[in-house]
């Protein structure tokens, strides 16, 4: 039981009244000396032991009355637990609490601890996980902390599927409860996409709150400039950003930063900061700490000169080829590679080549494909581009497989399959999202197709996807990438938004076999080589990879610069918070109330009424239901006030019984 309203208890010091009044009326007479008696009638004493008996219980009858009145307007309710909470405590119990950036925000994640508590204390069968890049399960809360990644709420419904599967009672019904402060940034656009898979019915606990926020989101150097993109929401304003080299101010720009628009600051690196050789570490950041100093700091590895060697063969010199290469060179030029060498069905092959890339070859003459297969098979990289020739020869230049039609029916959209490559990273944050309506199909192996198509307007499941899109074939020592679309506006947009330079600089550099130099904390990064070993700013090994047949994929933690050794090389690699998680604003609460009332409806389980209203979505764990005992009290108040009235008047009523004793007088009737 609680008060609602505590401070009328101090109501109950008016009790005091009635009891001085009591203690006064039970004061002796006052005797009083006189010089005789002899005038004065002789009286019998009244008997004063059952009128005091009386007094005593009308007196605390009034009391009882007056303590009951004031409780009842305290307000006091009583939380009693009702059926549905007793089935929901049959089930096991799955705690996901919400372990991305900006949990470290505020007090967001003791508000969380102390939700996490409070849920595992009330069930007999609950296991917490932390949600990040994956979900891991955690033993104490206490002991877990946020982290440095993203925790993205699309395809949730699979992920906690196959958690659920490896926990002991796996068989068991489960209600899945969600801390987290629901960044708008982790909620997929689409919502269905949160719901649809769903076995489980859902709760949700927001925790933290918004604040203004501003961050870096990008850095790049473009010749002798550096370009900073200044992101942020909250109230339009000046900030100097800074930018700076082992931990010297080598330049400072103050730009009118707008809210939810991107605004770049540009710099002109002074003469001497890019050596000639080897790498240049530069951090730009923003001069004055925000409320959110984690993210204000970014992070770039600049090598002195690319010295990458990258061949483009075109298929022909048509218009569609002419576009076609200039989106390319223009891709190339943007990431900072070197000219590439254009050649020929005619040319000689250059002595080195790290990666070549082939536009729409059509059909290949022989020298030309033996020397593809040479480079390959001596350990090259080459990036094969279809487009409609090689769709009118029907044939994969390499292994004479069968190319069918392009796709048709409606626009796809680019869906991840092997999520660790290089290239799936590229996509995985490409806002706008790469739409495709024409592409080639060719058959594939197991494990061979990285990136797929999917109808627009799926959620991305791997049950939806329909065709290959970006396919992985190892010829020899080497690779070799197939683009299942032409660099033609008609066939994608693909040549139309940011993410064609990063998947350009992406193939190239795994193509090529070149060392990362740029990572996102939290999320896998492909490193080109048998092993590795990565170490910190302060020469602590955070990482080792040991010999390996297969590709090795790393997670780095948290942002910071890294050094990556491999056998025989050695690179520096700048590690950059996500800048999604730099957004702090949350979701409506009518959304995340939509979505869990639509869990109880696709986990199977009827909807049960008022849930939005017995189950808190605002920092709070679930509130049982309160019954409010105020009118019972006053009703109680009443049958004492009636109680006590009858008590008082009772000694004055007279009731004569023949043969008995007068009840008020004592005498024989």
């Amino acid at each position: 039981m609680s008060l609602l309203a505590g401070a009328f208890l101090a109501g109950l010091a008016a009790l005091a009244v009635p009891l001085w009044l009591h203690r006064m009326s039970q004061r002796e007479p006052a005797e009083r000396d006189v010089s005789s008696l002899m005038l004065m009638r002789e009286t019998d004493e009244p008997i004063r032991a059952r009128r005091s008996l009386a007094h005593k219980i009308l007196l605390a009858l009034r009391l009882a009355a007056l303590a009951i009145v004031t409780l009842a307007f305290a307000e006091p309710v009583l939380e009693m637990a009702t059926q549905s909470d007793s089935q929901t405590r049959d089930r096991a119990r799955l705690v996901v609490v919400d372990g991305s950036l900006s949990m470290r925000h505020d007090d967001a994640w003791q508000q969380a601890t102390r939700v996490v508590g409070e849920l595992v204390g009330a069930s007999d069968d609950a296991y917490v996980a932390l949600g990040a890049e994956q979900l891991t399960l955690v033993g104490d809360i206490r002991t877990a902390e946020p982290g440095f990644t993203r925790f993205d709420f699309a395809g949730l419904p699979a992920r906690l599927d196959g958690l659920i599967a490896s926990l002991p009672s796996r068989d068991r019904d489960w209600e899945v409860h969600l801390v987290s402060d629901f960044q708008a940034s982790a909620v997929p656009a689409r919502f269905n996409a949160l719901v649809e898979g769903t076995k489980w019915p859902y709760v949700l606990h927001r925790v933290g709150g918004e604040t203004d926020n501003w961050t870096i989101a990008s850095a790049a150097v473009r010749g002798s400039q550096l370009e900073a993109v200044v992101a942020g929401h909250g109230v339009d304003r000046d900030i100097d950003v800074v930018l700076r080299q082992a931990d010297n101010e080598i330049a400072r720009k103050t730009v009118a930063a707008v809210a939810d628009t991107s605004t770049v600051a540009r710099f002109n690196i002074p003469d001497g900061a890019l050596p000639r050789r080897g790498t240049a570490l530069l951090e730009v950041g923003l001069a004055a700490v925000d409320a959110f100093p984690v993210d204000d700091v970014f992070r770039l590895v600049q090598p002195a000169q690319d010295a990458t060697t990258v061949a483009i063969l075109a298929g022909g010199a048509g218009d569609g080829d002419a576009t076609a290469l200039q989106f390319l060179v223009a891709a190339l030029k943007a990431n900072g590679v070197a000219a590439p060498v254009h050649l020929d069905t005619a040319s000689d092959w250059p002595r080195s080549v790290d990666a070549a890339i082939v536009v729409d070859p059509g059909e290949i003459s022989t020298p030309l494909r033996r020397r593809l297969e040479r480079h390959l098979d001596e350990g090259g990289g080459t990036l094969l581009i279809v487009g409609p020739r090689l769709q009118g020869t029907g044939s994969f230049p390499f292994g004479g497989e069968t190319l069918t039609g392009s796709i048709a029916g409606g626009v796809r959209r680019v869906v991840a399959l092997d999520t660790e490559h290089p290239l799936a990273q590229t996509f995985h944050s490409a806002v706008p999202a790469v739409e495709v309506e024409r592409s080639l199909s060719l058959p594939t192996r197991p494990g061979e197709t990285i990136l797929a198509l999917a109808p627009r307007e799926s959620a991305g499941h791997r049950s939806e996807v329909d065709a290959p899109f970006v396919v992985e074939k190892r010829l020899g020592k080497g690779r070799l990438l197939v683009l299942l679309t032409a660099l033609d506006r008609e066939w994608s947009s693909l040549v139309l938004r940011p993410a064609f330079v990063g998947f350009v600089r992406s193939a190239v550099d795994y193509l090529a076999q070149n060392l990362p130099l740029a990572a996102t904390a939290g999320q896998a990064v492909s490193v080109p080589a048998s092993s590795a070993q990565i170490f910190d700013a302060d020469g602590q090994r955070v990482l080792a990879l040991g010999n390996t047949s297969t590709r090795p994929v790393v997670r780095i933690p948290r942002s910071g610069f890294y050094t990556v050794r491999t056998p025989g090389r050695e690179m520096s690699m700048a590690v950059n918070i996500d800048p999604r998680e730099s957004d702090l604003r949350s979701v409506p609460a009518a959304l995340l109330e939509r979505w869990q009332a639509a869990t109880q409806t696709t986990s199977g389980e009827p909807m049960r009424a008022g849930l939005g209203s017995e189950r808190a979505i605002d920092s709070m764990a679930d509130e049982p239901p309160l019954h409010p005992l105020a009118p019972w009290l006053l009703v109680l108040a009443t049958v004492l006030l009636l109680i006590e009235s009858v008590a008082a008047n009772i000694g004055r009523l007279e009731w004569r019984v023949p043969g008995l004793v007068n009840w008020r007088r004592g005498a024989t009737a």
